[in-house]
């Protein structure tokens, strides 16, 4: 005959209490380890109707100008420019052409733009090409009209050169290419 000690059923019931639990912590997706960790977002654009190119970029190709609208902190979302964050938004100028941007914070921090070589730069690539005080930024709801001529062909970056910025998804690609139209895809 098999005798089971008072222990042997204390432990039996536990066993069955502590298995159950982890089954149904299981199965409602509370588990300790409930999946990967969360990854970071490579893109985002906030929705909004008025998101198309004809708001934000007018081109002139008889005079080879673009006038760009540039928001930082857009409809009030934090760390974008235009409702795009970490390169969602991609602006195209042709080489040599006349760039206007009228540049308007509209975050609660203060913000700063300038076109840069790449992640971390601190200096605008080009004469006239960002807001001073770059590190600093402008307040919320000042603006800022600059214009400069790119001179050189390449992909580059449009971001916010105030500490921490930048890594935390205000930026967007600035692509200059050797001849062409000037486009802007969100």
């Amino acid at each position: 005959m098999d005798y089971e000690t008072k222990e042997d059923k204390h432990v039996r019931k536990w066993s069955f209490l502590v298995a159950g639990i982890a089954l149904a912590g299981t199965m409602s997706g509370c588990g300790l380890f409930a999946g990967p960790p969360q990854q970071k977002v490579p893109a985002m654009v906030i929705p909004s109707p008025s998101h198309s190119q004809s708001v934000w970029m007018h081109a002139n190709a008889a005079q080879h100008t673009v006038d760009l609208t540039v928001i930082a902190g857009y409809a009030s979302q934090g760390f974008n420019l235009n409702g795009t964050a970490n390169g969602a938004m991609w602006v195209t100028v042709p080489e040599g052409w006349h760039v206007v941007i009228e540049f308007t914070n509209d975050s609660g921090l203060a913000n700063s733009w300038a076109v840069v070589r790449g992640p971390q730069s601190t200096q605008a690539l080009f004469p006239g090409a960002g807001t001073p005080p770059l590190a600093k930024g402008i307040s919320q709801g000042q603006r800022r009209t600059l214009s400069f001529v790119p001179t050189i062909p390449g992909s580059f970056r449009l971001a916010s050169l105030v500490p921490g910025h930048e890594s935390s998804g205000m930026w967007a690609h600035f692509v200059v290419t050797p001849s062409g139209q000037p486009s802007l895809r969100l």
